[in-house]
């Protein structure tokens, strides 16, 4: 029998944009049913939002770049929302002396925020920790 105990679970943290959503789609379909974690997707505007089934411990966070602008009024660019939030989820779910195992995976190939915040996590937690779809 399996420890499902949250302590001994893996936590699942997805993020990628709009291009990532097939993979995503297939990763969600996958995930076992005692998941839990974080699926960030970015989107350009709503005609992007898809609903998608997930694991009851799973929640999926749609990240609206037509809703969020920079201090100067323009959109935020590609990848900025997916940066944010993944760096935001780590510092709260990842502190340093924590022994629980993750899944990371980081899509938004294109974005070169999300190149540098991948650096980033790949050497605070090790480049076996993450999953990166272009690497």
């Amino acid at each position: 029998m399996t420890d499902s105990r949250p302590e001994t679970r893996p936590r699942f943290l997805i993020a990628g944009d709009a291009t990532d959503v097939p993979q995503i789609r297939d990763m969600l379909g996958r995930l076992p049913v005692s998941a839990y974690g974080q699926v960030y997707v970015e989107v350009a505007s709503p005609i992007q939002v898809e609903r998608w089934s997930v694991p009851e411990g799973m929640t999926v966070t749609r990240l609206r770049r037509d809703l969020s602008s920079l201090a100067s009024g323009v959109t935020v660019p590609r990848g900025e929302l997916v940066r944010r939030a993944v760096a935001a989820w780590v510092d709260e779910w990842l502190p340093g002396d924590s022994e629980q195992p993750c899944v990371l995976w980081i899509g938004c190939a294109t974005s070169p925020r999300v190149d540098d915040l991948y650096r980033d996590l790949s050497h605070r937690l090790g480049p076996e920790s993450l999953r990166h779809p272009h690497r």
